[in-house]
């Protein structure tokens, strides 16, 4: 169909790739070195996305056993294929010459196993690779709409970085702009109340723009759609800057006893942070309090969660950066300060009392919350108290596709012309967390590969 807007120049591409973090860049590298001329488009002035603010541990699922034990309300189709592609996809990036661990690190978020990796090598080795089959790269490119014809995608258009409007033809587009965790009417909407309140763990651009192409464009979305990835942050933040981001997370949670603003546990602890940052939201006020020893502190607190983060005093980062909290000789002094926020003193007594006895038991459940076998109460002084609110890296709902990376319509059927990769994708991650950075890759690489497929179908077929 004609398209309406006024355009001050025209491009032409095999595939055009919407957003540059790590399933984007793997999508186009991917498309370029099956042989199709790609433009892969960033709406930031940097290329990278979230990826880019990673740590570059490049992990998901062991094994499908695992990921269905683990993500029980994951897409196990997806999940399936991603757990048999990792390895293929491992060796590339070896072949690739980026720097890619020699040793595996083991339960990362209590379950997966991965490498670290150099993300920003990955990235620019992506972008080479593009560049050298004669594709563009270009940052300050955001994507006003999609160009169709009936049901069929047939390219985009980019407003430039000096506001020209460049329409691009192109036979396959690959949505990757990496959730919409930036949104906060979206997260209202998918998420319920405190939604808005996340802190934002991520980079800016992630709006939300890959789901509203695509719904525009008829594709449907899917489950997961309340359900996010991001860690537990200390409450307040004088300050929240990407730099802040990973020392600031408090990944010994699940080593702590949490409670909300009623002095009241209302989750397993031991599920792993990740997944206690998605319990918080949904307490009053999107809050909580962490209690632990120093034990805790002097060990998981300040151990290296990923290789290259360093040891770092968690609690103390937290605190320098504004965070409320307590510390005490003995658990009943620090209770005592803890209840001058303004939390019930009895009910909070009451809760790290049954909590420490079931625990001593060997776990079980106290005031209908379970406590694992493995949890240990706080026990060696001094003890600590700090007040944590939730944050957001990326979404898991998003736009239906198949393992091919094309997206599908509510019928299930494909949308010609139109594919998506990574945090655009919905329903991989649902409440548990299968990893970003490789399952990014190994989704931007399928959809990389079909996309290459239909956009360098010759001329004769008529859909090029």
């Amino acid at each position: 169909m004609k398209h309406p807007l006024t355009v001050d120049e025209v491009r032409r591409a095999d595939v055009v790739v919407v957003g540059s973090g790590v399933s984007g860049s793997a999508a186009a590298m991917t498309a370029a070195r099956a042989g199709a001329k790609v433009a892969l488009l960033e709406k930031l002035d940097t290329f990278g996305g979230s990826a880019a603010l990673s740590a570059g541990m490049f992990w998901t699922a062991p094994s499908v056993e695992a990921f269905r034990a683990r993500i029980p309300l994951g897409n196990l189709e997806l999940g399936a294929e991603l757990v048999a592609d990792y390895e293929e996809a491992l060796a590339e990036l070896r072949a690739s010459g980026v720097r890619v661990a020699d040793e595996p690190q083991r339960d990362i978020m209590t379950f997966g196993i991965g490498y670290s990796t150099d993300i920003q090598g990955i990235l620019a080795w992506c972008r080479e690779q593009v560049i050298a089959a004669g594709g563009e790269a270009r940052t300050s490119h955001p994507i006003v709409e999609l160009l169709r014809d009936g049901r069929e995608v047939t390219g985009v258009v980019a407003r430039g970085g000096d506001g020209r409007l460049v329409r691009y033809d192109a036979a396959a587009v690959v949505l990757t702009t990496g959730g919409f965790q930036g949104a906060r009417d979206e997260l209202s909407r998918h998420i319920g109340p405190n939604a808005d309140r996340l802190l934002l763990r991520s980079n800016p651009g992630s709006v939300g723009d890959g789901l509203r192409l695509a719904r525009a464009s008829g594709a449907a979305g899917t489950t997961a759609m309340s359900t996010f990835y991001g860690h537990l942050i200390g409450y307040p933040v004088h300050r929240f800057e990407p730099a802040d981001f990973l020392p600031n997370s408090q990944y010994y949670s699940s080593s702590a006893v949490l409670v909300n603003l009623r002095g009241e546990r209302f989750v397993d602890e031991t599920q792993g942070d990740e997944l206690l940052n998605q319990a918080v939201t949904f307490q009053p006020e999107a809050r909580g309090v962490l209690i632990f020893d120093e034990h805790v502190r002097t060990t998981e607190g300040t151990e290296e969660p990923f290789p290259g983060l360093g040891t770092i005093d968690r609690y103390a980062m937290a605190v320098e950066a504004g965070a409320q909290h307590a510390e005490a000789a003995t658990l009943e002094e620090l209770l005592g300060a803890v209840a001058t926020w303004g939390i019930d003193d009895g009910r909070l007594h009451s809760t790290l009392t049954r909590y420490t006895e079931v625990a001593r038991a060997g776990g079980g459940v106290a005031h209908s919350v379970p406590v694992a076998a493995t949890a240990r109460p706080p026990q060696t002084g001094p003890f600590y108290a700090l007040m944590v609110q939730p944050s957001i890296t990326f979404t898991f709902g998003g736009v239906r596709t198949d393992t091919n990376g094309a997206v599908l319509d509510y019928d299930g059927e494909p949308v010609p012309g139109l594919f998506a990769a990574g945090a655009d994708i919905g329903g991989l991650s649902n409440y548990g967390y299968a990893g970003g950075l490789a399952p990014g890759y190994i989704t931007g690489r399928w959809a990389g590969r079909s996309a290459a497929a239909r956009g360098t179908v010759p001329l004769a077929t008529g859909r090029h």
